[in-house]
């Protein structure tokens, strides 16, 4: 007979058959109860009263009174989408896509066999010229040779290859997000050879003059815009995923145009802006940082920073109003969880077998530590930064994931990215995340509150476990016998000191004009500084006391919108997901409190997409799931009891969104 196997003890047998744990665990249900029932639990979860006041009230009698929308809005848009629609040139592109859609494979090789001749030629003419032609011409001839041949061997259509390949179909529908029942509708077609070949031909000669591989990065580029173009969606994806390893200028030129795609698509009535208390926050903290750059100590070295960085915040904007379903929220999840993957491995990488750098390191108190890594990023604390946001992610997908090899998945996603996170021997950094992990799984459960408590009692025996080199960086943080640490306080104080003139107005955006104005102020020995190594006095530097409560502001709008959202009685996947996006920026919001966290207009960037995400996650989840909640004799939206708050409105819906698939 086969014996049963023995069931593992639940946690409140644990809890049961255990003599300290009960204890425990009635404080933990007693702080819980606690935080539910008091008014600062009710107060933080109670964004939706907020925003319907907000709508209902001062907005809804400011665009009454404007009109803005009747008068100006809805006939722009009305005017812009009529010239798009009846414009003979659109139609005729239209046209062409349908046709190069429906197109047989074997027209295709034609174009691409004499593409792939012609760049044989271009590295023989180099290399009998004398000149070193590389071997990329070479491998990029032979390999256009052998898709040609492949291609001209099909006798498929474009459309019907595109939507049975294993790969296409992942890259195109899946990750793209594009519709495939408009490539299983486009009419099939031959084409005409002619012309196949003459535009081989034409791309061929023009390889011959700047090179195959360029000639092939730039149609990779025309697609990929188009395809941002007519899915902006996929821009967000594109972006979380890129970031961290393109130049500051190509995100900037991806930006705007993704910008402007956005617009396009608006105007011609595509896609809507859904505006929110919290959105509102975050635009009167734009407006206030743009006129700070406008009206700067020194504007001419304002100029270029503010720009970006405004560039960057609309990435908030662009998230919330094109992520409006939990398929595009999990893109962008998977999106920005992947690309840190890459960067971590990078990271770890560098670690164990490139020379190590030890440019922010003080050797004499740190000397065992091999070296500080920096990925792709170009510096250890803003590596650090990168990691902490999206580390919780890890931990979300862990926990919600309902598989075996999805938990594993995320396991080792988690692991490298905390290993990596490790090797950047940031201190803050290392903080940031322990109160952010340990914040997500108090939300998650208040069974860890007992677990906590518990593993206060094993604190005492931390040396014996942890490497000394890790146990010494870490209880060094606050001793001035850091050259990193004394350095930041004096920074510090000279930054004081600069607050002293420039309070109300600040002295502008951009660490141009702080290293111009700070050596006024700061103290002997410590005349230069990039910036105040600390966020909050960054901002009220740069934009005075306004800047700084607006900034505020928007946090604390932000804690009380996504936490109204997580109290809902709603599926535990996307709340746990959200959460972890929250814990993640609160994580690097308190590595901000030693370091300036926007130094780096990459991860600024990432830091408001983040944000934007979070946002969107919440809403989409409220309004895909209206079914799951109730309204009282009033109207007013509720929502059963959960482990934070007490029962709350539901957030406003979004009139107007676009079907889940128009593109």
């Amino acid at each position: 007979m086969k014996q049963k196997k023995e069931k593992r003890p639940s946690f409140s047998a644990l809890v049961s058959h255990s003599l300290i744990l009960p204890l425990f665990y009635r404080i933990a249900v007693f702080l819980y109860q606690s935080v539910r029932e008091s008014a600062v639990g009710t107060f933080f979860c109670g964004y939706d009263k907020t925003n319907a006041a907000m709508q209902n009230g001062l907005l809804a009698a400011l665009r009454e009174k404007l009109s803005l929308t009747d008068r100006v809005l809805r006939p722009m848009r009305f005017t812009i989408a009529k010239l798009f629609d009846n414009s003979a040139i659109l139609n005729l592109f239209r046209g062409i896509l349908d046709r190069m859609s429906g197109m047989l494979l074997g027209t295709y090789g034609i174009a691409v066999l004499i593409f792939s001749l012609f760049s044989a030629l271009s590295y023989a003419l180099h290399y009998a010229a004398g000149s070193d032609p590389g071997a990329a011409d070479l491998v990029i001839a032979g390999a256009f040779l052998l898709i040609g041949i492949c291609l001209v061997a099909s006798n498929a259509h474009l459309s019907d290859a595109l939507c049975s390949s294993t790969l296409t179909s992942f890259l195109l529908f899946t990750v793209a997000g594009a519709n495939k029942e408009y490539f299983r509708s486009v009419p099939k077609t031959h084409g005409k050879t002619w012309i196949a070949a003459l535009i081989g031909a034409l791309l061929g000669t023009a390889a011959i003059v700047i090179g195959p591989l360029w000639i092939t990065l730039g149609c990779i580029a025309i697609l990929a815009a188009f395809l941002v173009y007519k899915i902006p969606e996929f821009g967000v994806i594109a972006v979380l995923f890129l970031a961290p390893f393109l130049p500051t200028k190509a995100i900037i030129a991806l930006m705007a145009y993704l910008i402007v795609c956005f617009f396009v698509k608006y105007f011609r009535g595509k896609r809507v802006i859904h505006m929110e208390w919290m959105d509102i926050t975050v635009l009167l903290f734009g407006i206030v940082f743009l006129c700070a750059g406008v009206f700067s100590a020194s504007p001419s070295d304002s100029l270029f920073p503010v720009m970006v960085y405004i560039c960057f915040m609309c990435g908030y904007f662009l998230v919330v109003n094109l992520i409006r379903s939990s398929e595009w929220v999990n893109r962008c999840y998977l999106s920005v969880l992947s690309s840190a993957v890459f960067v971590a491995l990078y990271g770890i990488y560098q670690n164990f077998f490139v020379t190590a750098n030890t440019t922010w390191q003080d050797t004499d108190m740190f000397g065992e530590a091999t070296g500080r890594v920096v990925s792709t990023l170009e510096n250890p604390n803003v590596l650090a930064e990168y990691l902490i946001m999206i580390l919780p992610i890890a931990a979300a997908g862990f926990l919600a994931e309902k598989t075996l090899s999805g938990k594993m998945l995320y396991l080792f996603a988690g692991g490298i990215l905390g290993s990596c996170l490790i090797f950047t021997w940031s201190r803050g950094a290392w903080l940031g995340f322990l109160i952010a992990m340990m914040l997500f799984l108090l939300m998650y459960s208040k069974k860890v509150l007992v677990i906590g408590l518990f593993g206060i009692l094993a604190i005492p025996f931390l040396p014996f476990v942890l490497p000394q080199s890790i146990l010494d960086r870490f209880l060094s943080i606050g001793n001035l016998g850091d050259t990193s640490t004394s350095y930041r306080v004096h920074i510090w104080e000279g930054t004081l000191n600069m607050l002293r003139d420039h309070f109300l107005g600040g002295i502008g955006v951009g660490t141009g004009v702080f290293g111009e104005v700070y050596p006024q102020y700061s103290l002997s020995g410590i005349e230069s500084a990039p910036h105040s190594h600390n966020l909050y006095l960054q901002i009220l530097v740069e934009t005075g006391i306004l800047g700084l409560i607006l900034f505020v502001l928007v946090l604390f709008t932000f804690v009380r919108h996504n936490f109204t959202f997580y109290a809902k009685q709603l599926p535990i996947k996307p709340r746990v997901r959200t959460a972890a996006l929250v814990c993640g920026l609160l994580a690097v919001l308190a590595q901000g409190m030693t370091d300036y966290i926007w130094y780096n207009y990459r991860v600024y960037l990432v830091f408001w997409l983040l944000f934007g995400l979070t946002v969107a996650s919440a809403r989409t989840t409220c309004d895909e799931n209206r079914d799951h909640l109730h309204k009282d004799s009033h109207g007013n939206t509720q929502t059963a009891e959960l482990d934070i708050s007490t029962a709350n409105q539901l957030t406003a819906s979004r009139p107007d969104a676009p079907a889940p698939n128009e593109q």
